[in-house]
């Protein structure tokens, strides 16, 4: 089978993503709505095109994470399509089917300018606002320190943390059966580092165990503190 590539540059994140945990990390899925601009029409309005990215296992953590509205992303990805039923019967009596086309993310990068460029604009417009009075002349602010970026540090999905925020990371979490988890009323990001750190060592632990079980180890209880 040959796959259609499809490369997008520059596309811009629409919304919050949806995350889809899965039993095992490579089950993990993410939906993430971007827009490209394409220009304007003739009468002046703006022209947009939408996609929709769906990121698999380590990607969908790094996506459901790092990924917000208004957040530019360059992204190579290949084509694939499903059927969904509407639910509805057509007047022929056979069901109402929606055939739908997905861009299944094989790479992605963020976008929009890099460190450098954004360095040297900003180095301009602090020169300039000095030499214009709007900052002293001894002014010590550099670039650097004015796009410092301060992240989440990551972390693998955890159900309980998920249940208590109803999000991982900037994504709302959705399960199969249950819908959207909680009312994303709590920012992860607030949560203790600490108590991040003891549900991810819970996380560990059930994997340790796990993977002792299909080897024909004793079982472990994964909550142990010993």
């Amino acid at each position: 089978m040959i796959d259609t590539i499809v490369s997008l540059t520059n596309v811009r994140v629409a919304g919050d993503p949806t995350f889809f945990p899965g039993m095992e990390t490579s089950k993990h899925r993410c939906l993430v709505t971007v827009i490209k601009n394409r220009g304007k029409n003739r009468a002046g309005q703006e022209m947009t095109d939408e996609f929709t990215l769906v990121f698999w296992a380590k990607y969908a953590q790094t996506a459901a994470m790092y990924l917000d509205k208004g957040r530019a992303i360059d992204v190579t990805g290949v084509l694939r399509s499903h059927t969904v039923d509407t639910g509805r019967i057509k007047p022929n009596g056979k069901k109402e089917l929606q055939r739908n086309t997905n861009i299944h993310v094989k790479s992605f990068e963020f976008g929009a300018d890099s460190k450098k460029e954004l360095v040297k604009r900003i180095g301009q417009n602090i020169a300039k606002a000095i030499q214009e009075g709007l900052l002293p002349p001894n002014c010590t602010i550099t670039p650097d320190y004015l796009i410092a970026v301060s992240r989440t540090p990551a972390y693998d999905y955890n159900p309980q943390l998920a249940a208590q925020t109803g999000r991982y990371g900037n994504a709302r979490v959705f399960i199969k059966g249950q819908g959207f988890l909680g009312n994303g009323a709590v920012n992860p990001a607030l949560v203790a580092d600490d108590e991040i750190a003891k549900m991810q060592a819970q996380v560990d632990a059930m994997k340790k165990a796990k993977a002792l079980a299909a080897a024909g180890g004793n079982q472990v209880d994964p909550f142990s503190q010993s």
